[in-house]
């Protein structure tokens, strides 16, 4: 087991074979680098099987179409999934591996719905079941094996000021990312951004109590406040579990199986190398617990065969990425 930098390298539990989990912060010219160097210090040393990216066919091929090769937006929102596919150089060692993004957004819908539902369900066991979600998905998917057993640490990134550095570079990149690919995702969105703050300017204000001199709210006030604190409330509830669940525990099941997929051929191959991931950064600690086999395994759906839905997808040649 080996942590460097952001980088996690261990054996696969069930074939043995060598596997490197690379934690990125998307769009990060660090990340970027990272990505690259590792993929490409394997590669050149006939030491690499596949690249297993977090990515899936439909997003790829998003990618592909908005980013082709020399154009400005290539460029202009290269990534470290881009990175890393040039760097292996060879389309056949290429995985999509992450969900689909058209199951996602249907896991996504059955977690808000069944939030939704526990919520208003306290003596039925809705919060309980709320709680004990929050506690299982943060000690497994966040704290995973635990720092002492070689999970990424916080320290691992907020230590790098070279990555800390290049935070502004991600926190314009990404959203602009997802405003060209996914407008039908951001506009509304940003409606309803835009709507909430509107509110306040459209109520009646209240005034000062001629005796007191103290401010009194009016109704709509009052009503407005309510209405932001609910807004509160719901926001760490639901998105909380939406991160945890949606966003976290069912895809990192997917990805676990993408990459054991990966090791199986590797094993099979008898030719052996290395597997490289590049996942976003939270995704590192529950990757690398299922991997290990520290947890149940339950995410490889009876082992042999079971890949499970939309993962480990290979690059059609005409798909592949072909230089910056």
């Amino acid at each position: 087991m080996l942590r460097d930098r952001q980088s996690l390298t261990f054996k696969d539990r069930a074939t043995g074979v060598d596997v490197t989990l690379v934690g990125t912060m998307h769009y990060n010219p660090v990340s970027i680098e990272l990505a690259s160097s590792t993929v490409t210090r394997l590669r050149e040393a006939d030491a690499l099987h596949a690249v297993v990216l977090e990515s899936c066919p439909s997003r790829w091929k998003k990618t592909q179409k908005t980013q082709p090769p020399g154009s400005f937006l290539r460029w202009f929102l290269y990534n470290e999934m881009l990175a890393a596919a040039d760097a292996a150089g060879d389309p056949a060692k290429i995985r999509l591996g992450d969900q689909r993004i058209e199951d996602l957004g249907s896991c996504a819908k059955r977690t808000m719905a069944d939030t939704t539902r526990d919520v208003l369900d306290p003596l039925g066991g809705g919060w309980a079941r709320l709680v004990g979600d929050w506690r299982e998905g943060f000690q497994r998917e966040i704290n995973g094996r635990g720092d002492a057993r070689g999970n990424l640490r916080a320290a691992d990134l907020w230590r790098d000021v070279a990555l800390l550095a290049g935070m502004p570079v991600s926190l314009f990149r990404y959203p602009m990312a997802w405003a060209i690919k996914s407008p039908k995702v951001i506009v509304p969105f940003a409606a309803f951004v835009w709507g909430i703050e509107r509110i306040p300017q459209l109520v009646h204000p209240g005034g000062v109590d001629a005796v007191t001199g103290a401010y009194v709210m009016s109704g709509e006030e009052r009503l407005v406040s309510a209405l932001f604190l609910a807004l509160d409330v719901a926001e760490v509830v639901f998105i909380s579990r939406l991160f945890l669940k949606s966003l976290l525990a069912t895809r990192n099941d997917v990805l676990s199986r993408s990459i054991r997929d990966a090791c199986e051929e590797a094993r099979a191959s008898g030719r052996g190398g290395a597997i490289v991931a590049v996942l976003g950064a939270a995704h590192l600690n529950g990757v690398q617990l299922r991997l290990m086999g520290d947890g149940d395994d339950e995410w490889w759906a009876g082992g042999e065969g079971g890949s499970g839905e939309g993962a480990g997808e290979d690059v059609a040649p005409a798909e592949a990425p072909s230089g910056r």
